[in-house]
């Protein structure tokens, strides 16, 4: 599984804030058969000690490199609503104004127990909307 010892120097990969996280990363390079180490895994202080470091090979540092970018999701910003042509019927968020809003009025079996009775208990002619902008939830 692991090729043989050598005299490469060690270098340092990645540093993270516990030791969950660096697990993850470490069992994602031991499935793609990079050799790796944690270190400062038992420090109390985590972060303010330097967070738990992540070694590898400097053979192995751009492989490795590779395999922990795949792994972490993409984020994609979404163009603004205001640049797109709006309606006099569109819903907008009584705080901040913006149109990034979405405005449910039946639960979905998708929904979580709390957001079914939220939806139910509250008036059903009025539909429940969320702000992505600012974070409020309103009825439209």
């Amino acid at each position: 599984m692991y090729d043989e010892p050598t005299h490469a120097p060690i270098v340092l990969l990645a540093s993270f804030a516990n030791v969950i996280s660096a697990h993850l990363a470490k069992n994602q390079l031991d499935a793609a058969g990079i050799p790796c180490f944690l270190s400062n895994e038992n420090r109390p202080y985590g972060p303010i000690s330097g967070g738990v470091r992540l070694h590898v090979r400097e053979q192995d540092l751009p492989a490795a490199q590779e395999v922990l970018e795949a792994g972490r999701p993409t984020m994609h910003a979404l163009a603004s609503s205001e640049d797109e042509s709006t309606t006099p019927d569109t819903v907008r968020c009584p705080r901040c104004h913006h149109t990034d809003v979405v405005c449910q009025q039946t639960p979905e079996p998708s929904h979580t127990l709390l957001t079914r009775l939220r939806l139910w208990l509250l008036d059903p002619e009025k539909p429940q909307c969320h702000c992505f902008h600012c974070g409020l939830d309103f009825e439209g």
